[in-house]
């Protein structure tokens, strides 16, 4: 049949990739649904927590809609089993691709799955710690006199939940930088000369993934990703540096 056929190997190849893709997607979206029922069982701890930012500036956070603060559970849950559940998503991926990676390269690509792991886990910390007290000050005291704030459950969780995502996100910036190097798909001498187009794209990126419009709040995320792209300019020399002096040897 093959001789008649030659496309058919590749053809059944191609299935069985994408059935081993849809059957760790599954096994990702089971876990999930499993860490968020666990987090939603724990959901008053884990909400004292998420809220912990805006009580000590706020005496009380209101819901104006019967479903507002049911609904603000369940987000708080999904978001926090997604967290909980990252690592097991990050090994689903790894496992996925490790069978196209030769032997040698596996510890380099493990590797960089583990630092992209803990520079999400880094960013999340950045965002609860700094970017959301921080926006929240600002966006409090600069209202104070005017109105009293009376922030409802919902829409603080809504902004929460973007902030700590978007701080995962932006902190993969070096690992991306690296990944993109050591692959050969980008060189350091392409990211310098883009740096005034990179520096320009991450302005507009952190202006869209802020839910507030205000200059400062932009800023508090546009600084650290303009610091992180020059980390992760110094970390695709390295890696250039590293690729000659084997080549050399």
């Amino acid at each position: 049949m093959s001789a008649f056929c030659p496309e058919e190997p590749k053809k059944l190849d191609i299935v069985s990739h994408l059935e081993e893709f849809r059957k760790r997607i599954l096994i990702s979206l089971g876990v999930l649904a499993g860490a968020s029922i666990f987090t939603f069982s724990r959901g008053d701890s884990i909400l004292s927590i998420v809220t912990k930012p805006v009580l000590t500036l706020v005496p009380e956070l209101i819901y104006i809609g019967p479903a507002e603060a049911f609904t603000a559970y369940l987000t708080t849950a999904l978001l926090s089993g997604f967290i909980l559940g990252s690592p097991f998503f990050l090994y689903q991926a790894w496992a996925f691709i490790a069978p196209a990676i030769s032997r040698g390269s596996r510890r380099r690509a493990a590797a960089w799955f583990l630092s992209a792991m803990l520079l999400f886990i880094a960013g999340i910390a950045f965002s609860y710690y700094l970017a959301i007290p921080g926006a929240l000050k600002f966006l409090l005291n600069f209202g104070a006199g005017v109105a009293t704030p009376r922030i409802t459950l919902g829409r603080y969780i809504s902004f929460f939940a973007a902030l700590i995502l978007a701080g995962g996100v932006v902190f993969e910036i070096p690992v991306a930088m690296g990944l993109l190097t050591d692959t050969g798909l980008i060189n350091t001498r392409t990211l310098r000369r883009k740096r005034p187009h990179a520096m320009l794209g991450i302005l507009i990126f952190a202006a869209v993934i802020t839910p507030t419009q205000d200059i400062v709040n932009m800023l508090m995320f546009a600084l650290p990703m303009a610091l992180l792209y020059e980390a992760g300019l110094l970390l695709a020399r390295g890696i250039e540096r590293g690729k000659r002096s084997g080549n050399a040897a």
